[in-house]
């Protein structure tokens, strides 16, 4: 069970959950459950996906270039102010090691498979 933790857990049935409660305060068809269920599925899926990039460092090559250049295109008298600063004139473009934490990656898998099981669903009514 080292691969689901609480936080797993809580981010894998989320989705089923949320989607019951809304059904039972809806109307109680199986095209409104569908519905909900592919909604859910697919923000939630949205969510954890941009959560997983921003973990994984993606948009810091990005944020580098935008630092560098912001650096270099300074006065002299403002560049030597700035010349030791490690976020105004960054040495790498990228960390050493970063960290993801443990429940991002099955929730999102979970999540996919709830959207492609809600896929399913719907062509099969």
């Amino acid at each position: 069970m080292k691969f689901f933790n609480v936080n797993t857990l809580i981010y894998i049935f989320i989705t089923p959950i949320v989607t019951l409660v809304l059904w039972l305060t809806g109307a109680h068809t199986w095209v409104h459950f569908i519905n909900t269920f592919f909604s859910l599925s697919l923000i939630i899926s949205i969510f954890l996906f941009m959560l997983l990039l921003v973990q994984e460092g993606i948009f810091d090559v990005t944020s580098y270039g935008f630092r560098k250049f912001r650096y270099l295109m300074m006065r002299k008298k403002n560049r030597q102010m700035y010349e030791e600063d490690d976020f105004y004139n960054p040495k790498t473009p990228k960390r050493q090691h970063y960290v993801v934490q443990s429940w991002v990656k099955p929730s999102l898998l979970v999540n996919t498979l709830y959207f492609i099981l809600s896929l399913i669903l719907a062509f099969t009514i």
